[in-house]
């Protein structure tokens, strides 16, 4: 079983992590939202395909800095890094499946990391990816 007091450290490192980069991608949908709304004769927008829009740009964000790197920019504050499960860079298909299982499920994913044996959250498990601390 792992250890309860570092899984819990990692949810919290993982949950700020996330916060912060949650702020990023906020002011890039408000600077998305701005151009478009500017282009839309200063109306809102209201075709569903532009949320589809915003949650793809979301997964792009995500993607890149995963797969160039292995960490987000609140990641580095925080030192951690998503890694395959044998510590080797993710491919595109782990960035899809996590990214689509962290998003559609958002936190409840996390609240499985106690109960899990290695300290995984499900989207990690689902992704064939972990969290690993990063010292630099």
């Amino acid at each position: 079983m792992h250890n309860i007091s570092s899984t819990l450290s990692l949810m919290f490192r993982r949950g700020a992590s996330f916060l912060y980069d949650c702020l990023l991608l906020t002011a890039t949908f408000f600077l998305i939202t701005a151009i478009a709304v500017a282009l839309n004769n200063g109306n809102a927008i209201q075709h569903p395909g532009y949320y589809l829009l915003l949650y793809c740009i979301g997964f792009v964000f995500f993607d890149w800095f995963w797969r160039h790197g292995g960490q987000t920019l609140g990641m580095r504050a925080w030192r951690i890094r998503v890694v395959g499960m044998n510590s080797e860079k993710m491919t595109f298909k782990q960035s899809l499946a996590r990214y689509l299982s962290g998003s559609l499920l958002f936190g409840i994913t996390l609240l499985y990391m106690p109960f899990s044996a290695r300290g995984l959250a499900l989207h990690d498990q689902l992704s064939r990816t972990k969290i690993v601390l990063h010292y630099r």
